[in-house]
């Protein structure tokens, strides 16, 4: 086969270490752009430790008040 039958794309090792180079550069600006992960993650839990907290003390709550309803209805029975 000769050059002049072939109508394809030279790409050389040159072109695809110029585009990985460029590649990194891109990823290196978009990691830059992102808010830190770390004061999200310590945000989150903080917020769920509060919502797990709520939550006990309204199921200690229910647990208090069906125990002395219990009480109740059975020192009202005859």
């Amino acid at each position: 086969m000769t050059d002049e039958r072939t109508n394809g794309v030279r790409i050389t090792t040159k072109d695809i270490f110029e585009e990985v180079q460029r590649q990194g550069r891109l990823l290196e600006k978009i990691a830059n752009s992102l808010p830190d992960t770390e004061s999200k993650v310590e945000d989150h839990e903080s917020r769920l430790r509060k919502l797990e907290m709520r939550s006990g003390w309204i199921f200690g709550a229910l647990g208090l008040l069906g125990a002395l309803v219990g009480v109740f209805s059975i020192s009202l029975t005859p």
